[in-house]
């Protein structure tokens, strides 16, 4: 019977790191997918989109890591961040919201969410979805008019310490700092340096 029981713990931990090995390389695709259509439809240059970035989050006396896997510039400011998951895209929504309302203060005001077949926008002012497809993902133009339309405005202490928590939670759930193997960058202290 122990065997019996060892043997069905196997294989459950083997479907599992199966599940997360598929799950990895659909968010890869979509890694290649999105960066693909930012620099060759969307108008950006490489130096506008940062890849695989990491970024610090404190919570009381606790440092994590969290990581987006785009951050998208316009005229040096974090314009849009983008996370490439595989899986339902709904669930992954408020997770950009809070990451985008972490990373940078005044949040970042446009967050994206994307798998292989489709991608989300969301208005991180008030985390509704304002585009559905690839599409929807703003070009550079009108980026450029979000962030002139858009009046800049720092979050309240307690409401960065409730996203932080959002984030740290999703996070929690699968690890995702560094994703992929293509390097990345991370943020310190607002500087950003690359990663191997």
């Amino acid at each position: 019977m122990g065997d019996d029981v060892t043997s069905r713990q196997k294989k459950i931990h083997q479907l599992l790191a199966q599940e997360i090995d598929d799950g990895e390389d659909l968010a890869a695709e979509a890694r290649k997918m999105v960066g693909y259509l930012l620099l060759e439809k969307k108008g950006y240059r490489p130096e506008d989109v940062l890849k695989g970035v990491a970024f610090e989050v404190e919570l009381g006396d606790e440092t994590a890591w969290s990581s987006v896997d785009f951050i998208v510039l316009v005229d040096g400011r974090k314009a849009m961040i983008i996370k490439c998951a595989a899986g339902s895209l709904d669930s992954r929504q408020r997770q950009a919201v809070a990451a985008a309302r972490v990373i940078a203060s005044p949040p970042v005001p446009v967050a994206v969410v994307a798998d292989p077949e489709n991608a989300e926008v969301l208005d991180v002012a008030t985390g509704k979805v304002v585009g559905e497809g690839f599409g929807a993902i703003p070009v550079k133009g009108q980026l450029l008019r979000i962030l002139a339309e858009t009046e800049p405005r720092p979050l309240a202490i307690e409401r960065i310490e409730k996203e932080k928590r959002i984030l740290l939670a999703f996070d929690s759930i699968k690890c995702c700092v560094p994703q992929g193997t293509d390097g990345g960058m991370r943020l310190d202290s607002g500087a950003i340096k690359e990663t191997s």
